[in-house]
């Protein structure tokens, strides 16, 4: 009888580690809550890498992931991700995804993207063919809804089966949170719907800390125009066509010197907070950013820069004339802390990918996700496997529905517009451009709607998708509000108007717990 890892979540993180586990000899089972392989932010990414590869050495990694993370980053575990990742690149390569690794620091998965939008979309198909291929157990359409914790530490999961309506309690000899970040509770974001902080809640609710949750990253552009889709426009483009405020000034540009960049190319991978700042506080001042399609030319197209900021096909009639842009959600910097090899505070149970928190620190460099992804995956599931625990019996046990899921109300809230409200909210109280007032009025209106959940009404099975999510939400947006509301500074993609500067003595973690059924946020 092997070692049975189970693994949350479907994402280049979670498929790396179901991988490593598998190759380690371990029987494993990776839970996905929709289909396995696309409605994830691996496969919505932009495909591309930062590394330590040929002119670029570790160090030299390291010392840019620190400086962009401001300096609270774990430097262990940033040490770990710049030795590493070459490493870990080629490793996944063997396995059949197909990457180019290049000599100066960049890697890209996007010769097999099925789409200019989804850049990690090949890779995640291979990834998922690879599992298929190890013996990796898939079950789809599964949300892990607990934590199973006894005298050892984890010892499995519960989970709803939720096309079906029936819920699953699997033991395990170790447990591999990644189930990504929680874009989701945000209106304006590029992340997938179904990304709703499950990792977080899950953590917090087994008793664990989560730490650096103020800092949620923001890219400085998206489209924020009637007609086009909420979605990220690169950076780069700012090197090829005008981005101005409403009087035609290059605003952004002239910011560059300041941010120690040169090209919108540099500020996308080193400046990213910088600019969302600049962008958000130019909008809160009634401000407008304009990016100018009407300057844009057929030829342009060809540029490989152009097509990768653009992500779209543009119509000409969508060209005509400057399109306003403005940040949108973008990525969890914070998460649930562990060590280089994914360990957590709670023995048999491991974190990798957006889940995890402590490499990023208050902003994450560009390209580092993916191969943060690839580097922590591939440790926990080695780690999970070559960690003194049982083994365990195969197969499941048929449990009850979670009691708010028994008897819904027939007559109370649909989940998808409680769900309306508190992205609502969330994005006019945590937006890039906070204060207190706002931040107390936000944590107000969430602890409000957090009522309703004992009043949903539960109709079809996606109703029941989204009131299983909505414990995710809900703790997920209290713990960003309560982390930023303790934190009186500006550092990263965090900032408080009334707190504008960085300051020496904020150089710390503030930490979140939930205790008494009350969530606490402490600076360390």
């Amino acid at each position: 009888m092997k070692k049975r890892v189970i693994v949350a979540g479907s994402g280049g993180a979670g498929l790396t580690a179901a991988i490593s586990a598998r190759r380690s000899g371990a029987e494993v089972l990776l839970l996905s809550k929709t289909a396995c392989g696309d409605a994830n932010c691996t496969a919505y990414s932009g495909g591309l890498f930062s590394l330590s590869s040929g002119k670029i050495s570790p160090d030299d990694h390291y010392g840019r992931i620190m400086e962009t993370g401001r300096y609270v980053n774990d430097p262990s575990l940033v040490r770990t991700l710049a030795d590493s990742s070459e490493a870990a690149l080629r490793t996944i390569s063997e396995w059949g995804v197909s990457l180019k690794i290049n000599d100066t620091g960049h890697a890209s998965a996007r010769k097999t993207a099925p789409s200019e939008i989804m850049g990690g979309g090949g890779m995640v198909r291979e990834l998922v063919a690879a599992a298929r291929r190890e013996g990796v157990e898939i079950l789809e359409n599964h949300v892990v809804s607990r934590l199973l914790v006894g005298e050892r530490g984890a010892e499995g999961v519960e989970a709803v089966d939720w096309k079906r309506g029936r819920a699953f309690s699997f033991a395990a000899s170790s447990v591999i949170l990644a189930t990504g970040g929680g874009g989701a509770i945000y209106e304006r974001t590029d992340n997938p719907l179904r990304m709703t902080g499950d990792g977080y809640a899950l953590a917090l609710e087994a008793g664990l800390e989560l730490v650096d949750m103020e800092y949620v990253q923001f890219y400085p552009m998206g489209w924020d125009q009637e007609g086009f889709p909420v979605w990220m426009v690169g950076l780069t483009i700012i090197d090829y066509l005008p981005v101005t405020d409403e009087n035609g000034r290059e605003y952004i540009k002239e910011a560059f010197p300041s941010w120690g960049v040169a090209t919108g190319k540099e500020a996308n991978l080193f400046a990213r907070d910088r600019a969302a700042l600049l962008l958000a506080g130019h909008a809160a001042r009634g401000g407008k950013t304009l990016l100018h399609l009407e300057r844009l030319r057929e030829e342009d197209f060809s540029i490989p820069d152009v097509r990768v900021s653009l992500m779209f096909d543009l119509p000409p009639e969508k060209r005509a004339a400057p399109v306003q842009v403005s940040p949108v959600q973008h990525y969890f910097t914070g998460g649930v802390p562990m060590d280089s090899e994914g360990r957590t505070s709670l023995p048999g149970l491991f974190v990798c990918g957006e889940a995890s928190g402590g490499v990023d620190g208050a902003s994450r460099m560009g390209g580092n996700a993916l191969t943060s992804i690839l580097v922590f995956g591939l440790r926990a599931g080695k780690t999970a496997v070559d960690e003194p625990s049982p083994t365990v019996l195969s197969g499941s046990k048929e449990i009850p529905l979670p009691v708010s899921m028994r008897r819904p109300d027939p007559d109370g809230i649909s989940p998808p517009e409680v769900r309306r409200s508190l992205r609502r909210e969330v994005q006019q109280g945590l937006s890039p451009w906070r204060n207190g007032e706002s931040i107390q009025r936000c944590l107000s209106r969430i602890e409000t709607l957090n009522t309703m959940r004992s009043r949903l009404k539960i109709a079809s099975a996606f109703d029941l998708l989204h009131a299983l999510e909505m414990n995710g939400m809900y703790l997920t947006a209290e713990a960003v509000g309560r982390a930023a509301l303790v934190r009186e500074e500006s550092r990263g993609v965090h900032f408080r108007e009334e707190y504008p500067n960085e300051r020496a003595e904020w150089k710390r973690r503030v930490r979140i717990a939930l205790a008494g059924g009350a969530m606490i946020a402490r600076k360390e």
